[in-house]
């Protein structure tokens, strides 16, 4: 046997409690073949200190692992799915609870102790249902005044259903299935904000928090990450960073094309395109983001449109457009588009304005055969 491995009661019990291990990314699972633990010194410690390690199938698991474990509690027998460092951490700490008993074990919500009748208290091992339910009773407890001031900065389970249909995924897309999770907007903690608000997991009967959420904008459709639902508490539209800047300063809106689907567009010549090519039976989409640099910076141009092999830019002659002439930084990014024309074996770069309108549908006509 090797010196190196040592039959640890706690340890070992929460080794296994492994029940699955996964890719984080593609969710493959891992056939576990061989799994153990050993005690041995990092090369990485500054202090010589020996750690404790997992080793699945000869290799060990290390914080910076690409997977997702998947194990059993041993007081509530919940299934709770975590990445490697959590795992990590409760071997080396010796703690097989899953975090929802964890917390209960400190917890002082009514109801959670009960005296016995030799006025001995003991816990009350309460399922998360129940703890709900509980929470729901002590927080009804409270004043109105704080019952507000806590909805001011927490979702309710009314605007978790609003912005439901934008949500992808939690935990940078840990938890995908999205139907088997509700959303407790009461749910007691251990900490001096007292309540949070949840995801219950009704498979495996766990919670965990809403956090590093994959959202999808209403505007661009485009899925980005964000750290919190809370933000979204006051908006009609959940909007990614890039378009809710453009929003605000642009007024970009969104519309349909002929296949249904989502372009976007900011002046009315830009919509008098949309609407030709709507008029004419021709299928535009939005265009590409050209890399580009100017100024010292690398930099990213958005092309208005794009149809089949062809680029188009609408542009008035506002100010900011004229201020991009003088600097340069026009010519910058035309430059990049042709690049981008060339390197992606693309036909024409368009650039229509309200004085080469005639013109230019013509030629746009003529080419797409109209």
């Amino acid at each position: 046997m090797n010196p190196l491995v040592f039959p640890a009661d706690k340890r070992e019990t929460i080794m296994n409690s492994i029940v699955k291990i996964q890719y984080k990314k593609s969710k493959e699972e891992i056939p576990i073949v061989k799994k153990e633990l050993i005690f041995e010194t990092s090369k990485y410690s500054s202090n010589k200190e020996s750690l404790w390690h997992l080793v699945i199938n000869d290799i060990i698991v290390r914080k910076s692992s690409d997977y997702l474990i998947t194990y059993m509690c041993n007081v509530c027998h919940a299934n709770s799915v975590i990445g490697t460092t959590h795992m990590l951490r409760k071997i080396r700490n010796g703690n097989p609870r899953c975090v929802d008993c964890s917390m209960k074990e400190h917890n002082s919500t009514p109801g959670h102790n009960k005296v016995n009748p030799e006025n001995h208290v003991i816990k009350e091992i309460l399922s998360k249902e129940q703890y709900h339910e509980k929470s729901i009773e002590e927080f009804e407890t409270y004043s109105d005044l704080y019952k507000n001031a806590y909805y001011l900065s927490h979702l309710t389970e009314e605007d978790y259903n609003r912005i439901r249909k934008n949500i992808i995924s939690f935990g940078n897309d840990k938890y995908t299935d999205l139907d088997n999770y509700d959303f407790w907007s009461i749910y007691k903690v251990n900490n001096q904000m007292r309540f949070s608000s949840v995801l219950y997991d009704k498979v495996n009967k766990t919670i965990f928090k809403a956090n590093q959420t994959i959202i999808s904008c209403d505007s661009c459709e485009k899925q980005w990450r964000c750290k919190s639902l809370e933000s979204f508490k006051n908006d009609y539209k959940l909007l990614c960073r890039d378009c809710k800047l453009c929003n605000r300063i642009f007024k970009i809106r969104p519309i349909k094309n002929i296949n249904n689907q989502t372009i976007l567009y900011q002046s009315k010549l830009e919509l008098k395109f949309i609407n030709w090519c709507s008029n004419n039976n021709v299928l535009v989409t939005n265009g590409p983001n050209v890399d580009y640099f100017f100024n010292g910076k690398d930099r990213k141009y958005k092309v208005d449109f794009q149809i089949g092999n062809v680029l188009i830019e609408t542009k008035d002659f506002h100010i900011w457009h004229r201020n991009q002439v003088d600097s340069g930084m026009w010519q910058s990014k035309v430059d990049a588009v042709n690049k981008y024309i060339k390197e992606n074996n693309l036909y024409k770069y368009f650039f229509i304005t309200p004085q080469n309108w005639n013109q230019m549908m013509k030629e746009l006509g003529n080419y797409l055969q109209l």
